[in-house]
């Protein structure tokens, strides 16, 4: 009976049954499938909704614009303020899990309101209820609930999630090979499997995940690699598709609109996805500044012994040198190395130093860096790196800012360090190429473009007040008393000017104190490296606090 579904829905569980029979008789039922539009925002409203089974997302805007504001299951109900108010719709309804919904038209809420004053109170109650939520988190960030999982070990992604998140988690298996017999190792509180009932149906499925998502926080799929209905009804249903250690089959192709990864069944490639999946997807930035950016290495000596994860990396000009190395997968001491003889290479005999005479673009030629940066990096590309990796540039005609992420890694630090009026702009693909730092000295707006939920920033750029340090005037100038000091110097003034306008918001600065220093001092590599190293112990604590931070702890979920 109608009724008894109303009784099971919390708004109207403590109506008197005479009240649930009049409103069960003007209810009508409406299925609706994942991903249809039950409204739109602005247009007329007439009905009310309420949900017996399933999910539906409420957001405002479309497209990059789209803000969510709250996912709704079974028990609540929507439409009721356009309807209460005879205003347009506020909000856009989507069906996320195929629901199942009782729908009230206007013109029978009238006549409800009119005989069973019950009906309003219980109506003005859930409406106080909602505005207070709205006050205290009036947009939700979209994450990934609904997650299908295909390959080997489902659960240790289950268990990677609510070891980063300690949310709870069910393994809903459809896989209908006993997952629970499988697992080899004890599971946290946190993470639940479940079988799901033999031969469930697609349509069955839906109805069961409209109770799972709202018992916990996400919910996970267990799929089989090949065909069934319960697999593509997971699909269809799912925000995010997971495969582990299996390849795409083909009965997958174009059932699932968000993304799918493909990941090894190792921790750290698991780790990773789960980051990806909960929002804690981690950059690091790399700035610019000359012999200055050697203290990076310290940064991300630091970073790795404390076991920060590295997501994405971002690079300008030394920036994009040293991130380049580690993105290889170069170990931090063999790149510490790499900067502690650095300045051993730029010498014009046998150096790296090849002279542009009569000087044209540069004082520097620049093919032999580009030669020596090819055998550095063995030819790797970008698509071959172990962390994804951004390299800036600029281009000098045009001023736009260039961002490398596919082809050569050669190619794209050769241009990212070509120091204007130093070095010869890099032509490679129809453009003339320069230093980063000329557009973008510390890139943490291409990483938030990119989709980093965490940006962490190392700027080698010393603030204004950092190139006052008392004492050190003397011996800067006379660092700066020749053509390249000068050059050198006047860039990096250039390149914190530009950082005041293009800083992106960043959830960690690293700052290595510098500032006594100059661009060309690469004689001082061991220093830099030490002083990253500070810089980064100073803020390690509230690092691992943005990473680590658990949702009871107030982390960004």
């Amino acid at each position: 009976m109608v009724e008894d579904s109303l009784q099971r829905i919390p708004f109207f569980s403590d109506l008197p049954p005479d009240v649930l029979s009049a409103i069960a008789a003007k209810l009508r039922h409406e299925h609706y499938h994942h991903g249809e539009i039950v409204f739109v925002e602005g247009s007329l409203g007439d009905s009310l909704y309420l949900i017996e089974s399933g999910q539906v997302k409420i957001s405002t805007g479309s497209g990059p614009n789209e803000k969510v504001i709250n996912y709704l299951g079974p028990g609540n109900f929507f439409g009721e303020m356009a309807l209460l108010l005879n205003q347009r719709r506020s909000a856009n309804v989507t069906v996320v899990i195929d629901a199942d919904f009782w729908v009230l038209r206007k013109t029978d809420l009238d006549e409800l309101l009119g005989q069973y004053p019950a009906i309003a109170l219980q109506i003005s109650r859930e409406l106080s209820r909602r505005l207070t939520t709205t006050l205290q988190q009036p947009t939700r960030e979209e994450i990934y609930n609904l997650i299908a999982v295909a390959g080997h070990e489902p659960w240790r992604l289950a268990v990677s999630i609510a070891r980063l998140t300690s949310e709870r988690i069910v393994l809903f298996d459809l896989t209908e090979t006993n997952l629970v017999e499988r697992v080899n190792e004890p599971l946290p509180d946190e993470v639940i499997i479940l079988d799901a009932t033999p031969g469930l149906s697609g349509e069955g499925l839906a109805e069961n995940l409209g109770i799972l998502v709202d018992a916990y926080d996400r919910v996970l799929l267990g799929i089989s690699p090949e065909q069934s209905e319960t697999g593509i009804k997971a699909l269809q249903l799912a925000e995010a598709t997971v495969l582990i250690d299996v390849g795409q089959r083909p009965w997958m192709a174009g059932l699932t609109q968000g993304p799918i990864w493909q990941t090894a069944n190792t921790p750290q490639a698991i780790d990773r996805v789960a980051r990806y999946l909960a929002r804690r997807v981690v950059g690091l930035a790399l700035s610019s500044g000359g012999a200055r950016g050697i203290a990076h290495v310290g940064v991300l000596r630091v970073l790795e012994r404390e076991n920060i994860p590295i997501d994405m990396l971002a690079g300008t000009s030394i920036g994009s040198l040293i991130g380049a190395l580690y993105a290889a997968g170069r170990p931090i001491d063999d790149i510490a190395r790499f900067a502690l003889q650095f300045q051993n290479k730029l010498k014009l005999r046998n150096g790296l130093l090849d002279l542009n005479l009569p000087p044209r673009t540069g004082l520097i030629r620049g093919r032999r860096f580009r030669n020596y940066l090819e055998e550095v990096f063995e030819g790797i590309t970008f698509e071959k790196l172990k962390i994804p990796l951004y390299v800036v540039a600029a281009d000098v005609l045009t001023g736009e800012e260039v961002i490398f992420e596919k082809s050569s890694v050669a190619d794209a630090v050769r241009a990212s360090t070509s120091m204007i009026g130093y070095v010869s702009p890099h032509h490679f693909n129809g453009r003339y190429l320069v230093d980063g730092g000329a557009v973008n000295p510390l890139p943490v707006s291409v990483l938030a473009e990119k989709g980093a939920d965490i940006i962490v920033a190392s700027r080698a750029i010393p603030f204004l007040e950092d190139e006052r340090a008392g004492g050190q005037a003397a011996r800067r100038w006379k660092s700066l008393n020749n053509l390249l000091g000068m050059l050198s110097n006047y860039l990096s003034i250039m390149e914190r000017e530009i950082i005041k306008t293009r800083l992106s918001p960043v959830d960690v600065l690293i700052h290595p104190q510098v500032g006594v220093y100059t661009a060309m001092d690469y004689q001082y590599a061991a220093d830099f490296i030490r002083l990253g190293e500070e810089a980064a112990e100073q803020v390690i604590d509230e690092i691992k606090q943005k990473v680590f931070a658990k949702r009871s702890e107030g982390g960004i979920l």
